[in-house]
């Protein structure tokens, strides 16, 4: 993104609403794809302890996510979602309001719509109901027009490859995502708002063999935009790695709910207001489903430990001078040192294994564009 050293200006709106915010440089989605990053976000922990089905498409049952403890509190929850993977996912517990674009077909293989204008006049039409003028609410909406297949849009024009393409969905969507801004600015709460922008995985242009998404969690594909426009809260960067996973308890602490103790995330809020940024880990999980191999990262500072499939082979990288892990380390100190991190961290944690599913799962995914095994790098 601009923002962040791109150097096309493919997406005005957020730019000018980044400008504004406080921004993490440094942010990581919970996992590689839709399905197991929002899973993660929505439950406050990593998707391995999650219960969810074995499939791309996994479905959620019986996990706490943090819209129920909202709703619980009185607080309205909205949401706008952009694929009809969401109508059956799970990912609605604890909503007031759940809707789909209308008109839009299910293809377990590819994406073909096009949604931004629709999930934006839903957005609008959701959030203008009079009712939010006086009541506390959390709404979510998910535009995913950047997404599998790159479609071309009237009076955008990055170029014909597929990275010219993609940069032209992203410079579509930002332009309804301005225009929702706009029917924001104009509401009597406006200034009372909380304003999060992030992504649940970013795609690959070849840089490890693969295009589009999923399957592995290389930096590509897992470190995302984060920033949070807060009132009062004056724009600054923050350079330290944070995770999506701490969105669902910074979102409860905005609204002074207590998070569950089961969540594994932290509460941003006071780094938004000026706290200084503590180090910590962060997790990206990727289990195992229909379509991949088990994977997971540790990130700590620039360093990230990838393990594969039983953890028995892990890869060292400098995501600052190897931003693209070409060059992995697997001896020496500082993969020991990581190593024995990864493996206290391991201990910890309460894996779930995947439900079996009596005919109300999703299934299938997209193309599989990963070798087997892991990567070279």
């Amino acid at each position: 993104m601009p923002w962040n050293g791109y150097p096309r200006p493919i997406a005005p709106r957020l730019t000018e609403l980044e400008s504004r915010a406080v921004s993490f440089s440094r942010a990581y989605s919970v996992s590689s794809y839709t399905s197991m990053s929002l899973g993660g976000l929505l439950g406050g922990r990593i998707p391995s302890e999650l219960h969810r089905s074995g499939y791309f498409f996994g479905t959620y049952r019986s996990d706490l996510f943090f819209p129920k403890l909202l709703q619980r509190e009185g607080i309205h929850t909205m949401g706008v979602m952009a694929h009809m993977y969401f109508k059956g996912a799970g990912f609605d517990q604890g909503f007031d309001e759940w809707k789909i674009v209308p008109g839009i077909t299910f293809d377990p293989n590819t994406d073909r719509e096009v949604t931004s204008p629709r999930s934006e006049a839903m957005a609008e039409q959701m959030l203008g109901d009079p009712a939010n003028d006086t009541r506390r609410f959390f709404f979510w909406a998910h535009f995913l027009d950047p997404h599998d297949i790159y479609m071309r849009h009237e009076g955008i024009d990055w170029g014909k490859t597929s990275r010219d393409r993609y940069d032209g969905e992203v410079t579509f969507t930002d332009q309804y995502i301005g225009k929702l801004l706009d029917f924001i600015a104009g509401r009597p709460w406006a200034s009372r708002a909380v304003i999060i922008v992030t992504s649940d995985h970013g795609e690959e242009f070849g840089e490890h063999g693969m295009t589009r998404h999923g399957f592995e969690i290389w930096e590509t594909l897992v470190h995302v935009p984060l920033f949070i426009v807060a009132p009062g809260a004056p724009p600054h960067r923050i350079d330290v790695p944070r995770s999506d996973i701490d969105l669902g308890p910074t979102i409860l602490d905005f609204f002074h709910v207590p998070a569950d103790s089961r969540f594994e995330g932290k509460s941003l809020v006071a780094e938004v207001y000026g706290s200084a940024p503590e180090a910590r880990d962060v997790v990206v999980d990727l289990p195992a489903t229909s379509d991949n191999g088990k994977r997971r990262a540790l990130v700590r500072g620039k360093e990230k430990l990838i393990c594969f499939d039983d953890d028995a082979h892990c890869r060292l990288y400098d995501v600052e001078t190897d931003p693209l892990e070409r060059s992995p380390v697997s001896k020496g100190d500082d993969f020991r040192d990581m190593r024995a991190r990864y493996r206290a961290l391991a201990k910890t944690l309460k894996e779930v294994p995947p439900f079996a599913c009596a005919g109300d799962c999703l299934n299938g995914g997209y193309r599989k564009t990963s070798p087997a095994g892991p990567s070279s790098p």
